[in-house]
């Protein structure tokens, strides 16, 4: 099937013929062009007189291939420009012409998606008027040039500088001193989505504090030539790696597709994890909380990592509250009145991180200034961020998401059932409803069996930790919302942390692929 053209004022002129339109589709004659024509009619026909009421168009379709699509979007088109439609559905011509003719009082026009006897590859739409009258070549000049207008652009607002602006007033970069001098080389990888375009203006800007920055695939393509920009996926992160020891820098920064999502490298090219860049960050905000702020309010999901809790509680007074997993739900606790305004901040493991500052969002580029903060920091205490992380590092070892697809969709719920009774050690935490909160989902411990159908969400997590909280382990099983999979993430703490977290893992693979799961990686 032919891509559609790319819609202009030529493609109108195109398929408007001498007396409708016809043309190839959905090449030329798309579900766009369909609708500009559904908003031209309606204008063509628009209520004359004051007081006067909105057309009604009777529109059918015939038995072609695109024509139901095509009747819906000229539908939609009509109702866009006030007009109200009444649909046949699939019908003859004539049916069309007798409506318009015996109601004349009823139906200001009518419209039938067709090409008639032309080639299967087309298709088109006959207009008349009320009374079954056709339109003249005045009519037809009218109704191009109402769909040419229709496809002017919106007002643009070139927002980019005042954004940038007001990220760095967020982040108090002004509190930082500035150089001349150039000393953070910075990798910056937009992977051919929006990043490159919308991380410009901070660029520029941030030089006054010497960052130099190298780009990396920063023209926007929406074939990504080079892969789909997802700092989640290895092959993405470890593209950043090279090209930051490629260009020794301090830094790696990895934008996703949209640009609100952002995925780290320290100087050896390494991963910053999503629990290190959030813990990364919170331990600075923490560190500067504003005089007055008390029962301050950390928010991780429910695979946010043991990390989270130790940091915590280095914090007296410091609440960290568990949420699902999902952006909405997160956003919807930072914004309820019993927490909006002590939470610091939120994230997931994902590489998602929300701000009250920036009206409880979840923002890449804040969190990028926040770890350029921290590289300064860092730099200035005479070691790099791998330094700084090592600790971490050794200490807690995270399996990454893997992922589990099955044949039928009963399967995931075999799999967190036989896994749930095999988990014998360890205390279960299970999503709820919180009832002091009006509805909104928590995490809670559980104190139960699990019951699938009795929870909020299935997601199954296990926690076992030592007395003395030295080690431990914890994993999240939890299914895909639109298709047969499960996702997996597992870590462990303490004394030989990453092979625990591999035997972790091959402990709970049997009792997946018993269910019918392959791992997908």
């Amino acid at each position: 099937m032919p891509t559609p053209r790319c819609l202009d004022a030529d493609t109108i002129r195109a398929v408007l013929k001498r007396d409708d339109v016809r043309g190839l589709w959905p090449h030329e004659l798309s579900a766009e062009v369909a609708g500009l024509f559904g908003e031209a009619f309606a204008a063509l026909l628009g209520p004359s007189g004051a007081g006067a009421s909105a057309p009604v168009v009777v529109v059918g379709h015939d038995a072609r291939i695109g024509s139901l699509e095509l009747g819906l979007a000229f539908c939609r088109g009509l109702r866009q420009r006030g007009a109200a439609a009444v649909w046949l559905g699939l019908v003859s011509t004539e049916q069309v012409y007798y409506l318009t003719g015996r109601y004349p009082e009823r139906y200001a026009g009518g419209a039938m998606i067709t090409a008639s006897h032309n080639p299967k590859e087309y298709n088109g739409i006959k207009f008349v008027r009320a009374g079954a009258r056709p339109l003249d070549a005045a009519d037809l000049g009218r109704l191009r040039d109402l769909a040419i207008a229709g496809l002017a652009m919106p007002p643009t607002l070139a927002a980019g500088e005042e954004f940038a602006a007001f990220l760095l007033e967020c982040a108090g970069m002004a509190a930082l001193p500035r150089t001349r001098q150039a000393r953070c080389r910075v990798v910056v990888a937009a992977g051919n989505g929006v990043g490159g375009a919308a991380f410009a203006p901070l660029a520029k800007a941030l030089e006054a504090w010497g960052f130099r920055f190298t780009m990396v695939d920063a023209e926007p393509d929406g074939d990504f030539p080079r892969g789909v920009p997802n700092p989640l996926l290895p092959g993405f992160i470890r593209g950043l790696g090279r090209a930051v020891r490629a260009a020794g820098a301090a830094l790696g920064i990895g934008f996703d597709g949209d640009g609100d999502r952002a995925g780290f490298t320290d100087e050896a090219g390494r991963e910053i994890t999503g629990a290190e860049v959030f813990s990364l960050v919170t331990a600075r905000k923490l560190a500067a909380l504003p005089a007055g702020l008390t029962a301050p309010v950390v928010m991780r999901n429910l695979c946010g990592s043991r990390l989270l809790v130790d940091l915590c509680a280095a914090h007296p007074g410091v609440t960290l509250v568990d949420t699902p997993v999902g952006h909405g739900k997160i956003k919807l606790l930072m914004r309820h009145a019993a927490y909006r305004d002590r939470v610091v901040m939120a994230g997931e493991h994902s590489g998602h991180y929300f701000y009250p500052e920036m009206y409880s969002v979840d923002s890449g580029m804040l969190t990028t200034l926040y770890m350029l903060q921290i590289l300064i920091e860092t730099s200035r205490a005479g070691g790099g961020l791998a330094q700084r992380l090592r600790p971490w590092r050794r200490r807690y070892a995270w399996s990454g998401e893997i992922n589990y697809v099955f044949d039928d969709l009963a399967g995931p719920a075999r799999a967190l059932d036989a896994v749930a009774r095999h988990a014998a050690a360890g205390q279960r935490y299970e999503v709820r409803a919180d009832p002091a909160l009006g509805g909104l989902e928590r995490v809670f411990p559980a104190d139960g069996p699990y019951d699938r159908a009795a929870l909020a969400s299935p997601d199954l997590k296990i926690e076992w930790s030592a007395p003395d909280g030295a080690s431990g382990w914890w994993f999240v099983l939890r299914p895909s919302g639109n298709e047969p999979k499960l996702r997996l993430n597992v870590e462990t703490w303490g004394a030989n942390a990453r092979s625990r977290t591999r035997e972790q893992v091959a402990a709970i693979l049997p009792l997946i692929a018993a269910a019918g799961g392959r791992c997908q990686g």
